[in-house]
């Protein structure tokens, strides 16, 4: 007989049901195509495989349960539905037991137990079921399920699966939403009827990170339909959080080489080459059939290993990057002819040597002192880099680094992310604050991911403009720089005074209140000489910015479209209204200096901070000491005065800088730097010493872009851990191994039936 779902609910008004996903070993037949790529990101848990081996199993019966549509109506009389299951599972967690659900053809068990017993256990959920409803209606069905849960205030991220009719696809989108909670990513928030299993693939890898309210636990509403009635489940986000996606896989290879001379350099690129050809080999000499089953382990391992075996102590770094045992091998082809055609002599020695490729493979030989053992410089890029959907893959890479920032603050707020994560979103449409803001953010977010996952530690740090700010906020220097988040909104400095009224150059130009302003700015490639002799004669326009071989003209428009003809120049328009760098700033320089006037970090950190890295700003010659004062004196000034870029850079590269890494959105400084070089070398002898630039993010890609980054630093021997990338790796081969026994089993099963059936 059924089992009512409202009978046993009363028992979650008293406690919640912890939900732990674990794999199911007894799959007994093959899962969806790539099925197993779905739930990739649930950690192995000892602790739940032991507590499962005592559940009680409540395994679907598929041969009656999932019987095709015609005989819903009797598989329906003949078996326990859904809900029911749910109801029968309860019943046991009431009586303190464990409960594994599952269905046979999926690769993921869910195991329930009170979430008591999960604390006793110190077994962290994945979620947690909170609250059960049922209803003639689904809004009824989720109002009691959300009372139940005590969560009435809380609007939950609603999963539909009312049109699924079979207990497999409810199932499925069940395991799935639980690891996407764990996951931290949303939910698919409808499903069509019939879903293929390679669009369930793609929506998995394209979900978005799931941003919530400020401390607020991430809430979904299970909707579901059953017998004439609505049924809704509440599902809250538990403790547990799911493995860090492989930044490195078969698809992304990441090959790092180490050798003390240019010659064993080479040895060590044929030895590669030798290794991943033979993987190649191996791959066309296996029969049609064979050829199904896909054996990624073998180039995961053999990276796996190189990556380990890395000798960052040698004096030679090069990495190979490509998207496939091919192009690898392309890769390595291509950087031997490079070093031969660079060779001064038969012996293959080299004495200057920067190669790099698109696929973001590279090699450095220098006979100077590699750039990156003394001259790391974090540079921080100003507002307007940040662009729609940036960043939008690296939660799944760095899942505990998000979890971080949602308990220090509002990640949510510090990216934007109303305006960066909208469907057709417009960074145009953004005010200055929340440019601003999302700036500082995105920098924070890289400023971590170097620091605290690949231990890279800078010599220097400085700003371009606003970067300055995001330079104190990012390198432990502000003790709660997320309190600024809410100030930058509202203070007038952003809304009205340089920005949107421009209510400072109101005053200077002495402007009725019902004037309008017609503002804007010009990026034009001149020398400032030829600005500047002509800057007299519009008092309404201003040199902002000097950047290398480009100045930024701000002012009234018809001013600056004047002054542009005169000197015979074009400028391309930014069209962003922002008074920063202009003379009717300096009337705000006070207030600018008061809003950055932050409190520190705790001295001990300041301490360190201090010891290791030079803290470099565009208004002193000087780095800049580590006080309250000092640094919102600094910001004013930057913030106020005319901005020399050119100056700044020439300025760190007197103090020592060499490698300047831009940690921030897209690449906005990085070809200024690689500009300003060039000029400088042909103008002061003083500024002749190798110079680079890097940028770790770019439009598209984030996860190539910061492999790309972390390839280059490799090459100019900075000092790093790659542990993250091999811990996550490992973590990849394992579930490959799995995956390819399982395949290879399933062959050898259909093996006999081919046979018979060709017979």
């Amino acid at each position: 007989m059924s089992i009512q779902l409202t009978a046993k609910t009363a028992a979650i008004n008293s406690m919640r049901i912890a939900l732990k996903l674990v794999a199911n070993d007894q799959t007994s037949f093959a899962p969806a195509q790539n099925a197993d790529d779905i739930f990739a990101a649930i950690k192995p848990c000892s602790l739940a495989q032991v507590i499962g081996e005592s559940a009680i199993d409540l395994e679907i019966d598929v041969s009656s349960l999932d019987a095709g549509i015609d005989n819903l109506a009797t598989a329906s009389q003949q078996t326990l539905s859904f809900s029911d299951y749910f109801a029968q599972a309860i019943a046991h967690i009431e009586q303190q037991h464990t409960v594994l659900l599952s269905h046979p053809a999926i690769p993921y068990r869910v195991l329930m137990m009170p979430a008591i017993v999960a604390a006793k256990h110190r077994c962290h959920p994945h979620a947690y079921l909170t609250g059960l409803g049922e209803a003639d209606d689904m809004q009824c069905a989720m109002q009691n399920a959300l009372a139940q849960a005590k969560r009435e205030h809380i609007t939950p991220t609603l999963v539909d699966v009312t049109e699924l009719t079979c207990y497999k696809d409810k199932f499925t989108q069940l395991v799935m939403l639980i690891s996407r909670i764990a996951a931290r990513r949303l939910p698919d928030t409808t499903l069509p009827t019939v879903t293929s299993d390679k669009q369930n693939n793609s929506n998995q890898a394209n979900a978005k990170y799931w941003f919530t309210q400020m401390h607020q636990n991430r809430v979904a509403s299970f909707n579901f339909t059953e017998n004439g009635k609505q049924h809704a489940a509440v599902f809250v986000q538990g403790t547990e959080l799911a493995q860090a996606s492989s930044m490195l896989d078969e698809n992304r290879l990441f090959f790092p080489l180490a050798a003390n001379t240019s010659a064993c350099m080479i040895q060590s690129l044929h030895e590669l080459l030798v290794a991943l050809n033979r993987l190649n080999q191996q791959q066309s000499n296996q029969l049609d059939s064979q050829r199904l089953l896909n054996k990624p382990s073998h180039v995961i391992s053999l990276m796996l290993n190189y990556l380990k075996t890395f000798d960052q102590t040698k004096s030679l770094s090069a990495v190979i990057m490509a998207n496939s045992v091919v192009t690898a091998i392309a890769e390595i082809e291509a950087m031997l002819a490079k070093i031969s055609t660079a060779s001064n002599d038969t012996s293959g020695s080299i004495n200057e040597l920067e190669y790099k490729t698109p696929s973001g493979s590279c090699l450095t030989i220098t006979q100077h002192e590699a750039l990156g053992r003394s001259g790391v410089c974090f540079v921080y890029p100003g507002v307007g880099t940040v662009y729609p959907q940036m960043f939008a893959q690296l939660p799944q890479y760095f899942p505990a680094l998000f979890a971080q920032l949602e308990r220090d603050g509002d990640v949510k707020a510090m990216l934007q992310a109303d305006c960066i994560y909208a469907e057709n979103a417009k960074t145009s449409d953004m005010s200055l604050g929340e440019l601003a803001i999302a700036g500082v953010g995105a920098s924070y977010i890289l400023t971590k991911v170097l620091t605290e996952h690949f231990a890279i530690k800078p010599h220097f740090a400085m700003g371009y403009s606003m970067g300055e700010a995001s330079m104190w906020a990012s390198l432990n220097v502000w003790k709660t720089p997320h309190n600024m988040i809410e100030a930058t909104q509202t203070n007038s400095i952003f809304t009205s005074d340089i920005s949107g009224r421009l209510d400072c150059v109101r005053q200077a130009w002495q402007l009725e209140h019902g004037e309008d302003i017609v503002w804007n700015s010009f990026v034009v490639r001149a020398a400032p000489t030829e600005i500047e002799a002509v800057l007299a004669d519009y008092p309404r326009a201003y040199l902002a910015i000097i950047q290398g071989d480009t100045c930024v003209l701000a002012g009234c428009e018809q001013s600056c479209k004047a002054l542009l003809k005169q000197i015979g120049k074009r400028g391309i328009a930014a069209n962003r209204v922002t008074a920063m760098h202009t003379q009717p700033a300096m009337l705000i320089r006070d207030n600018v200096q008061a809003f950055y006037q932050q409190a520190l970090h705790d001295q001990d950190v300041l301490n360190a901070q201090a010891s290791s890295i030079k803290f470099i700003s565009a208004a002193s010659q000087i780095p800049i000491s580590l006080t309250s004062q000092d640094i919102a004196n600094s910001i004013a000034d930057t913030f106020c005065q005319p901005l020399n870029f050119t100056k700044l850079v020439n300025n760190a590269r007197h103090l020592g800088a060499r490698l300047f890494v831009e940690i921030g959105a897209d690449r906005q400084t990085s070809t200024l730097i690689d500009k300003i070089a060039r000029t400088a070398a042909n103008t002061d002898s003083h500024l002749n010493a190798p110079l680079s630039a890097i940028a770790i993010n770019a439009k598209g890609d984030d996860q190539t872009a910061l492999l790309k980054c972390i390839a280059q630093l490799i090459s100019h021997k900075v000092p790093l851990s790659l542990q993250y990338l091999t811990e996550n790796l490992s973590h990849l081969l394992t579930a490959s191994i799995t995956r390819e026994n399982r395949q290879q089993s399933q062959t050898a099963q259909l093996a006999p039936q081919l046979e018979g059936e060709q017979s």
